[in-house]
């Protein structure tokens, strides 16, 4: 009995060390072929920690990408870890080659295949490929110029500090003929979004196209300039205010004096 327990003893521990031998060839054949090691135990059965003891150490094979999304990255990886990096216009145009595109009727015109959310995906594998591989992945905007960036840079902001500059003077000219607000907290509220507004109709970064918020707001108005009750606001009162900080004029005009004097007004009746 003892030992036909101890030929069955040894029999199991043979099968098992078979089974344990085809189970790393397994894994080791997998790892080489760029698998994670979260997909290798889902696909062997192992533990990731049993994976990871096995694979430590042995380098991966390079594979060629097979999906859309690899093969964009591969391509946004090679551009992005050069000394100038990438250009959002290259990577767009190695997407749009990718993903390709498909006619919008409604908009009459075609529409790349990818999103902000692909865009997002792609720049995050290549900089986790490129920290892996010691490298450091650039995504350059296209206003930048390779030559002169921080030229470049520092002449668009200030271009951005005289705009904001002039909208704030736009702005008090606006509030100064268009509030007739005594509240402190509906002042500052009607020039916060008239501000907000100016810069949606600039830039078109609305949430809704400039042409559906141009024909929406002027909507309102024409429904709020139809009220009996609600007038159209007057601008005497504005022209009013000016006017006490722009007195008529008290002295002489000298050059008109002078004119006078020499009888040339005479002269040219």
């Amino acid at each position: 009995m003892k030992i036909q327990n101890a030929a069955a003893s040894k029999a199991f521990d043979a099968n098992l060390a078979a089974n344990d031998d085809a189970r790393i060839q397994q894994i080791m054949e997998l790892h080489l072929t760029g698998m994670s090691r979260r997909n290798i135990a889902a696909s062997t059965g192992a533990t990731e920690h049993f994976v990871r003891k096995i694979t430590q150490g042995v380098p991966v094979v390079k594979q060629q990408p097979r999906t859309t999304f690899e093969k964009s990255a591969a391509q946004v990886y090679e551009l992005a870890t050069r000394g100038q990096g990438i250009k959002d216009y290259e990577l767009r145009s190695i997407l749009h080659h990718e993903y390709g595109c498909a006619w919008n009727h409604s908009e009459g015109l075609y529409k790349s295949l990818y999103d902000q959310d692909t865009i997002k995906r792609v720049k995050t594998k290549v900089r986790e490929q490129a920290t892996t591989s010691g490298q450091e992945a650039k995504f350059i905007p296209d206003w930048i110029d390779n030559s002169a960036p921080t030229a470049s840079r520092v002449t668009l902001e200030q271009a951005a500090s005289v705009l904001s500059s002039r909208l704030d003077e736009l702005m008090d000219e606006f509030m100064f003929e268009f509030s007739s607000n005594e509240n402190t907290d509906s002042v500052s509220k009607q020039r916060f979004a008239a501000r907000r507004h100016v810069l949606k109709l600039v830039s078109g970064l609305g949430q809704e196209p400039v042409s559906t918020l141009l024909e929406r707001t002027k909507n309102i108005t024409d429904v709020l300039d139809g009220y009996v009750d609600s007038p159209a606001p007057k601008r005497v009162a504005g022209q009013l205010a000016v006017d006490r900080f722009i007195p008529e004029p008290n002295t002489h005009d000298y050059f008109l004096d002078f004119v006078e004097e020499q009888g040339w007004l005479k002269s040219a009746a």
